[in-house]
């Protein structure tokens, strides 16, 4: 995969708060694995398994 550099040139970043840091997070993974069950490296069985087990650590945290 080809290096890519951004350089964000808008308005300054805002500040994120721990709970959407979590969120933003979350649905990060959630992707993630989404894409992966698209390629089919992960079974939709084993994506749920994944998802569970994140949904499972944000609780504890």
């Amino acid at each position: 995969m080809k290096h890519r550099e951004f350089r964000y040139v808008g308005e300054p970043v805002p500040e994120l708060n721990e709970q959407e840091h979590a969120v933003f997070l979350m649905n990060f993974q959630r992707s993630i694995l989404l894409s992966l069950e698209k390629r089919n490296l992960l079974t939709a069985s084993q994506r749920e398994r994944c998802l569970l087990e994140l949904e499972k650590q944000y609780r504890l945290n």
